[in-house]
């Protein structure tokens, strides 16, 4: 939502926002939202997912800004509304509790009022959030924007209707995860909840979530029958005035990844983040058997990916904490560390907490995969790592979330 929009609404809407506190709540109806209402994915979709196959007593409703999300909601059987529509408001006013996993603008931060909100999050951090960042959202304060700036943010976050602060419980999945999301959002521990991330039920094998599998995946392996599944997740870059090609920049050759893959029987799928779906790398318009790109609208949920892959590769993103809980082999792409370090900033030492080889171009991690195929020797340094950041290594973080968001409302 464009920024001048969003203050117009906030300017109109504020009389429903101060009303939306006087209305009773009904423990009974639960809302949810992720990505700023745009898709159905992370914790949001998956704590949705089962309070609908196991909690009949629950309402559950989503809510989105998207109108193809919401006829795949509904398309699914589940109660849907476009987020500022009549219902939309109704139900915002009604909800005992509204569960979110990035912002209020998940959902319809106008009308929640005093409901419970819920913050599952959206990741372990590695890189600097919130107060730490300097590059944060317009209601945090931080050095950058000067004394004067930050004093008027402070008090703004106070009243804004869509403040970022306003939550009852956040959750983490490792007391490692939770103190660094303490520090971003400056929240006290007893908010903050360890009970590990909704979606990575997603990586288990889970009853309520039968058939709940990645379709694209699966017709490649129809056409391909691949012996090994790569993927390719990297982070988005916020700093520069220019988005960065990680493909041309970094000499990755069609010709010589083809080659490598035929030799592997192995798939190359690249899932770029959703805020740089032009990343890309060049077939020169011929279609690859075994390179394969998919845009956010393609693929909006990547958890059913990851428990198809067999290696991730990634850079700077957090879902590698998620994927270390199958220990499965990690190429680490930081090609560009000096610059994302200095420019984003990162809570750890890079080679401290990323089990597994590291490569500077294209053309290395070319011969890093067959070799981690041929040896994987980072496996205890993966278990090391993963037992530091995540708790729980099972598919009951969603059931952990629902008795999490019972206890709050009670």
């Amino acid at each position: 939502m464009p920024r001048i929009i969003k203050y117009a609404l906030c300017i109109l809407l504020l009389p429903i926002h101060c009303v939306s506190f006087a209305i009773p709540r009904n423990r009974n109806i639960w809302v949810f939202g992720c990505w700023h209402g745009q898709k159905l994915a992370d914790n949001s979709k998956y704590i949705f997912l089962y309070t609908q196959k196991n909690h009949p007593e629950i309402r559950a409703i989503w809510l989105t800004h998207n109108t193809n999300v919401l006829k795949e909601v509904r398309k699914k059987g589940y109660e849907a509304y476009k987020a500022f529509s009549l219902k939309g408001f109704l139900y915002s006013m009604k909800a005992g509790c509204v569960v979110i996993c990035t912002c209020l603008e998940d959902v319809n931060g106008f009308a929640v009022g005093k409901a419970k909100i819920i913050q599952l999050c959206h990741g372990t951090p590695l890189k600097k959030l919130g107060y730490d960042s300097e590059f944060n959202l317009f209601l945090m304060p931080n050095k950058r924007k000067g004394r004067i700036r930050t004093i008027i943010a402070a008090l703004a976050n106070k009243v804004y209707p869509l403040s970022m602060f306003r939550y009852d419980v956040l959750t983490a999945a490792s007391e490692e995860a939770k103190k660094k999301l303490g520090s971003a959002f400056r929240e006290s521990k007893n908010r903050l909840q360890i009970t590990g991330y909704p979606r990575n039920d997603a990586l288990f094998d889970t009853d309520w979530l039968d058939h709940h599998r990645c379709d694209y995946i699966d017709n490649v392996k129809k056409q391909v029958r691949p012996e090994y599944v790569i993927t390719y997740l990297p982070t988005y870059r916020q700093f520069g005035k220019k988005r960065v090609d990680l493909f041309a920049k970094y000499g990755f050759e069609v010709s010589e990844a083809q080659q490598m893959l035929e030799s592997l029987n192995a798939v190359f799928i690249v899932k770029a983040h959703y805020k740089q779906q032009k990343l890309r790398p060049s077939v020169r318009n011929e279609p690859s058997r075994r390179i394969y790109t998919l845009s956010d609208h393609e693929l909006p949920d990547i958890y059913p990916l990851l428990k198809e892959t067999d290696i991730l590769i990634t850079d700077y993103s957090s879902v590698y904490f998620d994927y270390l809980l199958l220990n499965r082999p990690i190429i680490f792409t930081p090609f560009d560390i000096e610059e994302y370090t200095r420019e984003e900033g990162l809570y750890y030492d890079y080679n401290e907490v990323t089990p597994g080889p590291k490569a500077k171009d294209w053309s290395e991690v070319f011969k890093l995969i067959p070799e981690i195929i041929q040896n994987d020797r980072w496996k205890q340094e993966r278990e090391t790592v993963c037992n530091r950041f995540n708790k729980f290594r099972h598919n009951k973080s969603s059931e952990r979330v629902f008795q999490l968001i019972q206890e709050v409302l009670s």
